[in-house]
């Protein structure tokens, strides 16, 4: 006996342990019931429908919400002089005036002229030889009318901006000519007498520079210079209701708009 407990206690200890836990969940068990027996019923009727709560007012929150996540932009031009000082001039009558902008956000373009390509058919000469008249916008600075040509078929004169490739009606009299304009590459091109070709090559501009009235830019064309306040400008760009002016200084380009429709 003695020799089977030394051989056989872990296994005895081991049962006697399971049968204590046994007991204590059989314990257990009772002592939930019990508990459960002693808990009073579960009320299981629907509550009573009560009237619902007003909506709260957020505006103000969404309002202030909305400036802080849209903040204002920061302007650092306009009239104020914080960081934009202010000009004073002394006019003739030695009046002091304030000059609020300068430079080329001071031009006033006041108006724009097309200048024009025109080319036309004057006359025959009785022979296959017919009298063109043309002018281009250049000639508008040199005063000039017109250039007149006696343009044979197919003539290529460098300095004439057209070639005469055909004619309807006769030799000597035809009723139109057929250009084909150097320039441009264009060829269905018919020119008579009554129907010149003409075309927009670029415009003439006259601007206004309120700071100094003594500075003129009347007739102004692309590529012309001139000074405002000692600082060099260009103007790069003329259309019919703008001009582009450039600093030759900084090369910033500022566009003038046109105060009136041309």
């Amino acid at each position: 006996m003695i020799d089977f407990l030394k051989k056989h206690y872990e296994k005895i200890i081991l049962c006697l342990v399971l049968l204590g836990l046994a007991g204590a969940a059989l314990r257990m068990n009772s002592i939930i019931q019990k508990v459960r027996d002693d808990l009073p019923p579960v009320d299981t009727t629907p509550p009573a429908k009560t009237a619902p709560l007003p909506p709260v007012d957020i505006s103000a929150d969404e309002k202030a919400l909305t400036q802080i996540t849209n903040p204002p932009a920061v302007v650092l031009s306009g009239e104020h002089n914080l960081f934009n000082p202010v000009t004073w001039k002394r006019k003739g009558t030695n009046e002091l005036i304030k000059i609020v902008k300068t430079g080329p956000d001071a031009l006033v373009l006041t108006n724009t002229v097309p200048l024009y390509t025109i080319i036309t058919y004057d006359r025959p000469t009785g022979s296959p030889v017919y009298v063109m008249t043309w002018i281009q916008h250049t000639d508008i600075r040199q005063n000039r009318r017109g250039t007149v040509e006696h343009s044979h078929l197919n003539d290529k004169v460098k300095t004439v901006p057209y070639i005469v490739r055909g004619i309807k009606g006769a030799d000597n009299d035809p009723s139109e000519i057929n250009l084909e304009i150097v320039d441009t590459g264009e060829t269905n091109v018919w020119v008579s007498t009554n129907s010149p070709y003409k075309r927009v090559d670029s415009y003439m501009a006259d601007l206004r520079y309120d700071p100094d009235p003594t500075v003129l830019l009347n007739k102004k064309m692309v590529n012309d210079q001139f000074k405002l306040d000692n600082d060099p400008y260009k103007i790069v760009e003329i259309t019919n209701n703008a001009a582009r002016v450039q600093s030759e200084r900084t090369t910033k380009v500022t566009e003038i708009k046109l105060t009136q429709s041309p």
